[in-house]
């Protein structure tokens, strides 16, 4: 229904003033209006769809996307934009346009919707707007294990054909080592609350900008994380590290997923 559609500056505007649909968010619609030039009446729609939504599906099992289609009967898209919003709001993550200007709300979608479905728990009584804190804790257990002298060597390896190759710029490698011990580090600490709600400004501060401002493109980086997913697996083969990779790829896959739609914007 047209009334349940969300303008995505404005829908932008709420999701990044940090809290739940609470009176002072409510109060603060006058200056969202104002930033955005979109009516105040349509501005309170907005919110008021977002608390309605989110209070018939909070702590509500399965899919939030699918208990609101259920509840609601909105088209598939819709449905994933108010699941989205709600788990950003409800696990608090930081998407402050101060702190992360660059942040669409449809790539801010995209990146939640990978979120839910790669690290959420999806057992009997829960929904996936639960964080999977056992393979939170199995990834922060690997920085015990993985020492960034091991990753540099992996990734020397894994990249040996690309260091003297005229199609790739001089620092393509030594770019791509940094990356790898910055990501692993943004990793381990995701066990704690206050690093994964900060997961995109990280993403953003500690990647993507040294990343640009050391010249590489975009598809360089495409190149980069595949990569290292190559790296990780041939270099523990046959060592005491093999039972780890599961843990690893699914972090990888999901990080290049949000990393390469936040570069993409």
């Amino acid at each position: 229904p047209i009334l349940f559609c969300n303008n995505a500056e404005v829908a932008r505007e709420l999701v990044g003033r940090g809290q739940k649909m609470t009176a002072k968010l409510r109060k603060d619609l006058d200056t969202i209006s104002d930033k955005t030039g979109i009516p105040l009446k349509s501005c309170l729609r907005q919110y008021d769809n977002i608390k309605r939504i989110y209070k018939e599906v909070d702590e509500k099992d399965g899919k939030v996307s699918q208990n609101i289609q259920r509840y609601y009967g909105l088209n598939p898209t819709l449905c994933q934009q108010y699941a989205a919003i709600i788990y950003v709001l409800d696990n608090r993550i930081d998407v402050a346009p101060r702190k992360i200007p660059n942040l669409t709300y449809p790539a801010l979608v995209k990146c939640v919707v990978v979120l839910m479905s790669e690290w959420c728990r999806m057992s009997e009584g829960a929904s996936d707007m639960d964080i999977d804190r056992t393979f939170l804790k199995e990834l922060h257990s690997l920085k015990d294990r993985l020492s960034d002298s091991m990753l540099v060597g992996m990734v020397n390896h894994g990249a040996e054909a690309f260091k003297n190759s005229p199609e790739f710029p001089k620092n393509f490698v030594s770019e791509l080592r940094k990356l790898a011990v910055k990501l692993m580090s943004i990793g381990y600490s995701l066990v704690h609350t206050k690093d994964y709600t900060d997961i995109f400004i990280d993403l953003d501060e500690m990647i993507l900008c040294p990343w640009a401002g050391a010249g590489l493109s975009f598809s360089h980086l495409e190149l980069g994380l595949s990569t290292l997913s190559g790296c990780y697996v041939s270099a523990v083969q046959n060592t005491g590290l093999s039972s780890t990779v599961p843990v690893f790829d699914k972090y990888l896959r999901c990080v290049s997923n949000c990393l390469l739609v936040l570069a993409n914007r």
